[in-house]
């Protein structure tokens, strides 16, 4: 089976939704409450997502920050999913729909202790522009200007 991409904008519909909280209670181990309601309500959002044979197996959801900034919040894929470089093909995908649409950088954070994510970033153009540090956790930050 090969895998299909596709990029979803605002307004979602509540399945999809729903099946995108389910996949991302999947992959992170518990739910991201703030999900739906950043999809509802943050400008411009989007979600790039994979899919095989109509199942969900990864995604990569983001929303405009500024007229040209957009940061790219959330995003995994299913476990039996990883190391086929599905989450560099979601960036690349993603890249280009804002790119299209005028958007000339984009910013996204990870946790310190995530290297995998670190790494992809690097390797996909992203630069460290700095730290965010919260109550329980650092943030590596990174930006990159579409071309």
């Amino acid at each position: 089976m090969s895998l299909q991409y596709s990029v979803h904008a605002g307004p979602f519909e509540a399945g999809f939704v729903e099946a995108l909280g389910k996949l991302g209670a999947a992959v992170f181990g518990a739910p991201k409450d703030d999900l739906a309601w950043r999809l509802a309500h943050m400008p411009m959002a989007s979600v790039v997502c994979a899919s095989e044979a109509g199942d969900l197996v990864g995604f990569k959801a983001g929303y405009a920050t500024g007229r040209t900034r957009y940061y790219s919040w959330l995003g995994g894929v299913r476990a039996d999913f990883r190391r086929r470089g599905i989450a560099g093909e979601l960036l690349r995908h993603q890249h280009a729909w804002l790119y299209e649409r005028g958007f000339i950088a984009v910013e996204t954070a990870t946790n310190r202790d995530n290297l995998a994510m670190t790494q992809a970033n690097l390797r996909h153009g992203f630069a460290v522009c700095g730290l965010k540090h919260k109550s329980d956790r650092v943030q590596i930050l990174f930006s990159k200007e579409l071309r």
